[in-house]
């Protein structure tokens, strides 16, 4: 696929984003008149699911700064007549007056922020002030070694890994001490672990390629044919690691997260 975040939404997506995000969801506790944006928002899946809900009455925006992904943000919504407003921009900067939102939603997305003290600032200030900010960030690579090996192999490959990156805010004490210094409190922390399962085993090294090209700024700059190479110098050396989380023609892993739930005052 030429735009990698359709890879995204069409692989990973049904297998991992979704469950994750109706997790996220549950940890919300939306309430039926909020209104809600989705930060980092990527394809939407947190924004389309929650729309999809026909007790919910609130609004729903999305922002994000990768016109790709927004672009299938948009035909999914459209597909569905669901009514989201979607928004190409910065966190860190972000057009709405404060105390715009009720919740803030981020599945996944804070650890690509280019700067995540005045994202979270920001985040803060677009709360009303009994506003609720639920995100979630993946544990760290000690906890995912198959992505641990992905990375070394990269990094030795090429001199520089994106894959590090997804799992940057492992340490829930750090993630806190962020967020506390926003001006957050209240703060709980959720441990969350569920198993995917990853149809295509041949496809999926060429797919987290995709996923990790669509949402990792670092690798945003790949064309089509550069991810086609870097996928095959890296496939054969995976190879037998892909091999011991194959099961019956699935790629079956474990994923950990912490899901954290701050309120604005």
């Amino acid at each position: 696929m030429n735009n990698p975040a359709e890879t995204y939404e069409s692989y990973m997506v049904p297998a991992l984003f979704a469950p994750w995000a109706a997790k996220l969801i549950q940890s919300a506790r939306i309430q039926s008149n909020d209104r809600i944006l989705d930060v980092g928002c990527g394809t939407g899946i947190v924004a389309r699911l929650i729309a999809s809900n026909v007790n919910f009455h609130g609004t729903i925006t999305g922002i994000d700064l990768s016109s790709n992904m927004l672009a299938v943000a948009r035909a999914m919504s459209d597909q569905s007549k669901q009514n989201i407003h979607w928004y190409e921009g910065r966190v860190e900067s972000m057009p709405y007056i404060n105390g715009s939102f009720d919740l803030i939603v981020c599945q996944e997305a804070l650890q690509f922020f280019e700067d995540r003290k005045l994202a979270l600032a920001e985040i803060r200030r677009v709360l009303s002030s009994a506003g609720r900010f639920v995100f979630s960030a993946w544990q760290g690579l000690n906890r995912h070694p198959f992505y641990k090996k992905l990375h070394d192999v990269i990094q030795k490959r090429f001199g520089m890994s994106g894959v590090e990156t997804i799992f940057e805010l492992g340490d829930s004490n750090v993630v806190r001490s962020m967020v506390t210094a926003a001006g957050f409190r209240d703060i709980e922390v959720q441990p969350v672990s569920m198993t995917a399962r990853f149809p295509d085993p041949q496809g999926f090294i060429a797919g987290e390629i995709d996923v990790d090209t669509a949402c990792i700024p670092s690798m945003q700059h790949l064309s089509a044919d550069e991810r086609q190479k870097f996928t095959a110098d890296i496939r054969d050396e995976m190879a037998a690691d892909l091999r011991e989380v194959t099961e019956d023609h699935y790629v079956v892993m474990p994923f950990h997260a912490n899901i954290f739930c701050a309120k604005a005052t």
